[in-house]
């Protein structure tokens, strides 16, 4: 009976064991990557954001800065001395060491006993002291100063933002670069099939005397080169994994743990105008609005520099709060009795009178910089514009270019199936056959390379305009 449980509690462990799932290192899940979840480990691997991050959090450090000049500075000081002689001796007065008067007969002695009237220096003395600086009014420079950090806090924000839709669109080029890439890969192992087909007939006609040998080698020199276009397809497709790696982190990307499961034919994507685009830019640009916020900054540096010159003076509050004594406060006894507090305020100005002209000349040079301004943001603005207009005209020529070689394709299958026709009713050649089939392959490759540039193209109009997909 003892047996019989045993046996049956092993059967029961081994049963739920089996209904565990097993995860290795080659999960299915890690062959499903698609760009947004590339993009979503570049968020948290990419070494260029990290990087931004930092100054961000930098940038937030100096804006707190910033606001903490408006508040009271506060210090401390404090000296504890030991004499060994002190300075200053004991005050005494012996009785009758003042005179003395009669009243009624009888001699009163001024003092009438000994007294102590100062009991001299002793030998420690303690000094503390608070000391409060307060700016008052600074012409603004402090309050400036704060909007200053500010915008360039929010600049840093911007500039993370403009390098993580750098990121999104590079990675959505290479993942459609890897997508077509692998389809030219299998329309050139389909030609390569066929051109050594074709080479195993020209031998064969070479042999039997139908072909010069000059058309043999021609098979021969179509067949390499088909080979080097795959070593360089190859070499291309090795470089753009590469790249992806880099850019999110993952080390050892291959092509395939990536999920090309959903993908958008190039007639399936709706453009919009240019204008549609521009505004979309003119909105959600972060080079835009840094270029907003450059300017932004600009102003608040004339501002700053007006506020330093000469005759402007800086009021401030310095107040002082001080106890000395020889006995430690709160511990000694009599301490208050022996203490000497004091209290000084005083409301200081300081103002420059002469220095060459300098803040004037500085004045002058940061109203350059803020005219500088307004013309890199004209420049950003075309530049945006020239950027959506030359995607949009690329993108009309690469729909036109794809249409045609698929009609292509489609006049190649019609000749396949005529050729095809034609050698099973003893008509034809193979041959023939083959370099139609050839042909369609070359075709459907012009049309994937077209299709890569599409995309390139697609995403870059993407990026500048901030639009979606």
């Amino acid at each position: 009976m003892r047996d019989k449980l045993f046996l049956l509690l092993a059967v029961m462990l081994l049963l739920c064991l089996a209904s565990v799932p097993v995860f290795s290192g080659t999960d299915s899940s890690a062959a499903s990557l698609n760009a947004d979840s590339l993009y979503k480990a570049a968020l948290d691997n990419n070494y260029d954001l990290q990087k931004l991050n930092i100054e961000n959090r930098k940038a937030s450090i100096d804006l707190k800065n910033a606001e903490a000049a408006r508040l009271p500075k506060v210090d401390f000081q404090t000296a504890l001395t030991w004499m060994s002689k002190p300075m200053i001796e004991p005050i005494t007065l012996t009785a009758g060491e003042l005179g003395s008067y009669d009243i009624g007969g009888t001699s009163i002695l001024l003092p009438s006993e000994d007294m102590t009237i100062y009991k001299g220096m002793e030998d420690t003395n303690y000094d503390f002291k608070f000391i409060f600086d307060q700016p008052v009014y600074t012409w603004g420079k402090i309050t400036n100063a704060i909007n200053l950090y500010t915008r360039a806090s929010e600049t840093s924000e911007l500039n993370i933002e403009s390098k993580r839709k750098e990121i999104r669109t590079t990675i959505s080029i290479y993942f459609y670069s890897l997508y077509y890439i692998s389809r030219i890969e299998s329309s050139l192992q389909q030609q390569s099939s066929d051109a050594e087909r074709l080479i195993h007939i020209a031998d064969e006609s070479y042999k039997s005397g139908f072909i010069l040998y000059t058309e043999l080698l021609a098979a021969r020199i179509n067949a390499k080169q088909l080979a080097i276009a795959g070593a360089e397809l190859n070499e291309q497709k090795e470089q753009a994994l590469l790249a992806l790696s880099k850019l999110t982190g993952i080390k050892e990307l291959t092509w395939q743990m990536l999920d090309f499961s959903v993908m958008k034919d190039v007639n399936d994507i709706e453009l919009l105008s240019k204008d549609a685009y521009y505004e979309s830019a003119l909105k959600n640009s972060p080079e835009i609005r840094m270029l907003e916020k450059l300017k932004d900054i600009n102003e608040l540096r004339v501002e700053i520099s007006k506020g330093t010159a000469p005759y402007k003076p800086d009021i401030g509050l310095h107040i002082e709060l001080g106890y000395s004594g020889p006995r430690f406060p709160f511990i000694e006894t009599d301490w208050f009795g022996q203490d000497s507090l004091s209290l000084t305020t005083t409301l200081a100005l300081q103002t420059t009178v002469y220095e060459g002209g300098k803040q004037q000349l500085q004045v002058k040079k940061d109203l350059e910089e803020l005219e500088k301004t307004f013309y890199e943001y004209e420049l950003g603005t075309d530049s945006l514009r020239n950027v959506i207009s030359e995607s949009l005209l690329k993108l009309e020529l690469n729909r036109q270019n794809i249409d045609y070689y698929r009609l292509l394709q489609e006049n190649d299958e019609q000749q396949i199936q005529l050729k095809q026709t034609q050698l099973e009713a003893g008509s034809g050649n193979e041959t023939d056959l083959l370099t139609e089939k050839m042909n369609l392959s070359t075709h459907m490759i012009n049309e994937y390379r077209e299709s890569i540039d599409f995309y390139k193209n697609y995403f870059t109009l993407l990026g500048a305009a901030s639009a979606d997909n």
